[in-house]
């Protein structure tokens, strides 16, 4: 039986935001920090705390999985990528905000049409 994405919603943001910065590929904690903040227009920026907690949560979860070390690099920094589980509560969670978002709409334009 295949796991249910669903249980692990709703994510928080930072969460969110880690996961959504993952798409592009394999990053270390600075570049997902970097990737947060580019992805979000500046609006949203993650803390090493914050960012290293949620990894750490992810791991366990087993949404994004540590990447093996490049040989080419000396000093080699953990990475990290989505996993296809990871992808799946990522592709939930952005179905469950456009439901949000279409509410969201929909109220207030029935808002706005109301008579003052």
């Amino acid at each position: 039986m295949k796991p249910d994405p669903t249980k692990h919603l709703p994510l928080s943001p930072a969460t969110l935001h880690v996961l959504l910065a993952l798409t592009s590929g394999d990053l270390h904690g600075y570049g997902i920090m970097l990737e947060v903040a580019r992805q979000s227009g500046g609006q949203y920026k993650i803390g090493p705390g914050t960012l290293y907690d949620n990894l750490k949560k992810l791991l366990k979860l087993g949404l994004v999985e540590e990447s093996p070390a490049e040989s080419s690099e000396s000093e080699p920094r953990r990475r990290y990528h989505l996993t296809q589980a990871g992808g799946s509560v990522l592709a939930a969670e952005t179905e469950r905000l456009t439901g949000v978002l279409r509410e969201a709409r929909r109220g207030l334009r029935l808002h706005e049409e109301r008579p003052a």
